[in-house]
């Protein structure tokens, strides 16, 4: 089993989603017999709370957020629609810019029924959900949008994310979140073998966030491909594909 995974995609109503149409491309090419999307495949710029009142907030709206993740998903399936006996899997883990439509609900009540997850049409294109912070396993693997550990439920973090995924789970587990691509490996007294994956994000070049202007450069984008899964938690080979290599 071959199993693709995209990293926080971050469809944004500033952004140019022509880089949704390469990637269907490349997925109608490779045929992975699975895909997983780490979440934030929708940023909801207008739901944020790190930056509203400024300057910068003015002119966002709720229905502009919605139309660019519809767009993104008519155009990564489109290409994938045309190949023939092909329907791969496919695993949404939702992620905290998903969960900021929870959270204005939840901060304001008048808004349920107005707005909704279900705006984001992720059913409607054949995702299976995975709600925010809740895990997936498949073949072995863990996979959600990122892990929490310790009493006070922090998500992992660190340079070095993948060795502390596997420090703190002792699974084989896959996040997104940080932006950052980071591989790391051991193997059990039992001799398997595990790893903690940190995939990056597949967002606009020119794609930035308030808060971590100052680290953007770590960033990596692009999406990978776990080939010949064993069911046991680990592969046969595993390929870091630049997104500015998907044509």
């Amino acid at each position: 089993m071959n199993l693709l995974i995209i990293g926080d995609p971050h469809a944004h109503p500033d952004y140019d989603n022509s880089r949704f149409t390469a990637l269907g491309k490349f997925i109608a090419k490779e045929k992975p017999d699975a895909i997983v999307c780490i979440g934030d495949m929708a940023d909801m710029p207008s739901l944020s709370s790190y930056d509203r009142g400024t300057k910068g907030f003015e002119g966002r709206r709720y229905r502009k957020d919605v139309d660019a993740i519809i767009d993104a998903q008519n155009k990564l399936f489109a290409p994938i629609k045309k190949a023939k006996k092909y329907k791969p899997k496919l695993h949404m883990c939702l992620g905290n810019h998903e969960e900021r439509i929870v959270r204005a609900v939840n901060s304001s009540p008048e808004l349920e029924g107005a707005i909704g997850l279900d705006d984001l049409r992720y059913k409607e294109y054949g995702w299976k959900v995975t709600p925010f912070k809740k895990c997936v396993t498949i073949k072995g693997i863990t996979f959600s949008h990122y892990f929490t550990s310790g009493v006070a439920g922090r998500a992992i973090s660190s340079v070095h994310i993948g060795h502390a995924m596997i420090s703190k789970l002792h699974c084989s587990a896959v996040q997104g979140h940080s932006h950052l691509y980071n591989h790391s490996e051991q193997t059990r007294p039992d001799g398997q073998k595990i790893f903690g994956l940190s995939v990056g994000c597949y967002s606009h070049p020119e794609y930035t966030e308030t808060w971590c202007q100052d680290t953007e450069y770590q960033w990596w984008r692009g999406v990978v491909m776990l080939e010949g899964l064993d069911g046991e938690g680990y592969y046969n080979s595993i390929r870091a594909i630049t997104q500015r290599s998907i044509k």
